[in-house]
């Protein structure tokens, strides 16, 4: 049965906040992660400094082995960063419990992380995994991804209806529109990718509602 669940963290869970400190209105994306024999390999995006700038915030990361900028893209910069496994933050809890990382986004303020799970009791072992290693999550949202449509609907979560609203209240579902993706992920403190994702979970609790009542 598979599981998706996402949750809010408090800064200091990452070895990436260290871009914060020196450029509070950077965001951070995890786009992939990599577990090798004995390092993992995360590679982020970073919107705001330059890559080279966000090397150098990087490189005085204690849990951090390497740092190399990848690519340049606009304002955004794609850095391979390497630790080893045994660093003890929220990445390694992944690694060791049976978690897939689906996507993760860092402001100054917060992360918002999203994991999936196939074998039964894999987002409790990752919770507690977490919790050992001193970090504290909040669950703000769940969904059995196999669920049968014969199953209650799903309702929206608080991070869903904040965006919802927020779009319809800048425009963003007007003909023609009046307010982008960036302006909603901009006035959320998250990432385009995460206000889209938001947006696109919400409609389809929505849907799934309004499916439930008329059928």
């Amino acid at each position: 049965m598979a599981t998706l669940a996402e949750f809010t963290i408090d800064q200091g869970a990452f070895p990436f906040d260290a871009v914060f400190e020196s450029f509070p209105d950077a965001t951070i994306e995890i786009e992939r992660l990599i577990p090798t024999g004995d390092a993992i390999l995360p590679y982020i995006w970073v919107r705001g400094p330059n890559g080279e700038q966000a090397r150098e915030s990087l490189s005085e990361a204690a849990t951090l082995a390497d740092v190399e900028v990848i690519d340049q893209v606009g304002d955004r910069s794609l850095l391979r960063c390497e630790y080893v496994t045994t660093y003890e933050g929220v990445l390694g809890a992944i690694v060791e419990t049976d978690v897939s990382l689906l996507s993760a986004n860092g402001t100054t303020k917060d992360w918002t992380i999203q994991v999936r799970a196939i074998e039964p009791g894999a987002i409790s072992q990752f919770d507690g995994a977490c919790r050992d290693r001193g970090i504290e999550l909040t669950l703000t949202e769940l969904h059995d991804l196999s669920a049968g449509r014969e199953s209650e609907p799903p309702e929206l979560t608080a991070p869903q209806r904040e965006a919802l609203m927020l779009a319809y209240e800048l425009g963003y579902f007007d003909e023609p529109r009046t307010a982008t993706l960036e302006d909603v992920a901009a006035e959320l403190g998250i990432s385009r990718q995460a206000v889209s994702s938001r947006l696109r979970r919400g409609h389809r609790t929505l849907v799934s509602e309004m499916s439930s009542k008329n059928g």
